[in-house]
């Protein structure tokens, strides 16, 4: 039987893509009232999808004060892909033990979707390549028969792919990742644990490094458009 969409349901991946793209930004408050008249959807289910987002790690409640888009800490990425180090490599190594022709057929097709997207003719989804690379290693833990596993590997994955989604826009950062997924789906097709849990944990610590790049880069950005800003007012006074 089709599960049909609710509302809820809807307005979380609606939110969820305003905070990706942008649209919406760390710190910035989200107020009831305006996603709701913005969406056009009556409140409760703005009110049900902030306590959904909120769980996610994507939004924060403040008492008395509101919703706000969660802000990174480097403390916050630290602890978000030490923990993804861990689970992941769990994953491909418990998967090697109860991989199937089926299982191979199904990570081989979300290996070859990511290169399609990174090699194929048009410019890269990245949103949608950041989608399957998630997709690839939630198999892994399907494969595995470990459902809590894959369900704290996607909690981690919405708290980052704000930030992941940016640091994809290098195109050497998107490029290494493809291989590595390649790399690690040959290593578990040849049911070699010691390199597939190497070459993940190597993919998940480079992957910490861009996103502490981005965040240290967007910083840098909002000072210097703090600066021009305050350059452009002492002119227009001056």
């Amino acid at each position: 039987m089709m599960k049909v969409e609710s509302i809820v349901d809807r307005t979380v991946k609606r939110l969820e893509d305003m905070i990706i793209k942008g649209k919406l930004l760390p710190g910035q408050q989200v107020k009831e009232q305006e996603i709701s008249d913005r969406l056009g959807v009556s409140r409760p289910p703005v009110r049900e999808a902030f306590k959904i987002l909120e769980a996610a790690g994507l939004v924060r409640r403040e008492p008395r004060r509101g919703v706000f888009v969660a802000e990174l800490t480097d403390q916050d990425i630290w602890e978000i892909y030490t923990l993804k180090t861990a689970l992941y490599t769990m994953a491909a190594t418990l998967a090697i033990d109860k991989l199937t022709p089926s299982g191979v057929e199904k990570l081989e097709k979300i290996v070859g979707q990511m290169e399609e997207f990174v090699h194929g003719n048009k410019r890269p989804d990245i949103i949608r390549y950041e989608e399957f690379n998630n997709l690839f290693h939630e198999t892994t833990a399907v494969i595995a028969g470990h459902g809590r596993l894959k369900k704290i590997q996607q909690s981690l994955n919405n708290q980052v792919k704000r930030m992941a989604c940016r640091s994809l826009a290098d195109r050497d950062h998107l490029e290494r990742s493809c291989r590595f997924h390649r790399e690690i789906l040959n290593a578990i097709k040849a049911r070699d644990k010691p390199r597939a849990e190497a070459l993940t944990r190597d993919h998940i610590l480079k992957g910490m490094a861009a996103q502490k790049k981005v965040g240290k880069d967007h910083l840098r950005d909002d000072s210097n458009s703090t600066r021009s800003k305050e350059a452009a007012h002492a002119a227009t006074r001056g």
